[in-house]
């Protein structure tokens, strides 16, 4: 039974024998060449072999990359960390501050106001304990008592 090609798919294409091109090409060779057949098998073997190892260096250097990354990101997210709970405490402090000082300004305000309530009963007083008693008894003006 003929298997497609991997490639392309396709039934490979039969001289007159019965053979495709391909596997008489590798017979072809094959026949004529004068190796071992130890030989051959030892060379494929270290060859495998030879590959395996790069593959292997290759997978240990990966993993050595990927653990530098990873290192290099947790360094970067726990200064990330450190930083945000920095923020995070010079921003409490200042609102700590912040409504500290809104406080005071409270106090002064409802000081400010209890004195504006009073200012004109006080500039009455002063005014009248300015003027002089003539002036008083003329204008009828009785001390409250």
């Amino acid at each position: 039974m003929r298997r497609p090609c991997k490639k392309t798919g396709k039934a490979p294409v039969l001289s007159d024998t019965g053979r495709s091109w391909w596997t008489k090409l590798l017979d072809d060779r094959l026949l004529n060449m004068p190796v071992r057949k130890s030989f051959v098998s030892n060379n494929h073997l270290e060859e495998a072999m030879a590959l395996l190892i790069r593959n292997q260096a290759a997978f240990v250097e990966q993993i050595a990359r990927n653990d530098q990354e990873r290192l290099k990101l947790q360094i970067k997210g726990e200064d990330w960390m450190r930083r945000t709970e920095d923020w995070q405490r010079k921003t409490e402090d200042w609102q700590r501050k912040a409504e500290g000082r809104f406080d005071k300004i409270e106090q002064r305000l409802e000081r400010i106001e209890a004195s504006l309530i009073e200012l004109p009963k006080i500039i009455l007083k002063t005014v009248l304990e300015q003027l002089p008693k003539a002036v008083k008894k003329e204008i009828g003006f009785k001390a409250q008592t």
